[in-house]
Order: C-alpha cells, then structure tokens, then sequence
C-alpha cells in the first residue's frame, strides 16, 4: 500500500514538472514571436522630453542583415544618432537641417540574430509618430517595416492606488493561500497514508 502511494505522489510530481516547463516555454516563445518586427524603446514619451532612443532589429531572413534606414517624423526631432560596431551612421538631412533619416550600413549581423541602434531626440506635440524601417540584406533584399511608433503623451497623474498593482497583489495573494493549502493538504495526506 505504502509503495503504490509513493508511486503515485512520483507520477504527480512529475506530470506537474512537466506542465510547470510546457507552460514556461509557452510564455517564453510568445512574446518572441509577437515582437519580432523592428521596434522602438521607448515607445512612449512626454512632449518635448529629450530621449535616448533603441531601435530593435531583427533579422528574420536567412541572409545576414547588412544595414537599417529609419525614416524621422516631422515631430520628432534627432540631436545625434550613436554609432554601432560594425555599421557606419548616416544623418541625412532636409536643407532646412532637420534630420529626416538615419542609416547604419556595412554590418553583418547573422539569421536569427539582433542588432541594436541609438539616436538621442525630442519630441514634439502629442499623438502617435510613424516612423518606417528599411532592412537591408546581403543578398541586395530589402524588408519594410511601419512598426516603429512612439507615442507623445503626458504621463498619466498617480492615482494614490494604483488598480493593476492592487490587482496583481490581489491575485498573487490568492495564489499563494492555494498553493499553501494544497502543498499543506498533501503533506498531511502523506502523513495518514505512512505507517
């Protein structure tokens, strides 16, 4: 009797290790595969805030990725763009001299992989900015991108509680006294089933 409960307790355990990794691969491989495209951080900033920006690259074709064009809004304004190793900057300008896109060039940044590229600026006005991405790759293909947004917003008053803070405090407190109270439930089922 002793060792068929045993038996058991072991088969449970381990069809809840398995469920506990399938779940974590689950959350791990989603939010990979939902931002795979070229992406600004951050994507949110106040009005006339001055900002340093990471365009996140991707490559997700079989070619290495050989350079990035950034196309600039009229209201956002660049200071200077960074250079990243490897690539060679380009500020190209409007006669007026304001920046209207950026290029790193040169690079070689291999399938699968992600290149990084800074630019400090400041925005101006409110709203939503569409900023377009151009991948270059060494085959001589391109890939277009309008993901790259940042959204100009004052920042929102703190509320004295904040109500998804509270929520998940919530939550995780009611998660906690359930698994508290099975682990406790088991080990004294334990206890009755032992001779």
């Amino acid at each position: 009797m002793e060792r068929r409960a045993l038996s058991s307790w072991n088969a449970a355990r381990a069809r809840g290790g398995r469920a506990a990794l399938v779940a974590a691969l689950v959350c791990l491989a989603l939010p990979a595969g939902a931002g795979a495209h070229v992406q600004l951080s951050p994507d949110q900033v106040a009005p006339g805030s001055f900002t340093l920006f990471t365009v996140l690259s991707p490559n997700e074709s079989s070619q290495p990725l050989t350079g990035l064009q950034l196309t600039i809004p009229p209201g956002l304004l660049v200071d200077s763009a960074a250079d990243t190793p490897g690539f060679t900057t380009r500020v190209v300008q409007y006669q007026a001299h304001r920046v209207a896109g950026l290029s790193w060039q040169g690079g070689n940044v291999a399938p699968t992989r992600l290149a990084l590229f800074h630019f400090s600026g400041l925005a101006n006005g409110t709203g939503v900015l569409q900023l377009t991405g151009i991948q270059h790759f060494a085959d001589g293909s391109t890939r277009l991108w309008h993901s790259p947004t940042v959204t100009v917003a004052e920042p929102p008053k703190a509320a004295s509680r904040d109500s998804l803070t509270l929520g998940i405090a919530v939550a995780a407190l009611v998660l906690a006294l359930l698994v508290g109270a099975t682990v406790g439930y088991l080990v004294a089922r334990g206890r009755r089933v032992a001779p």
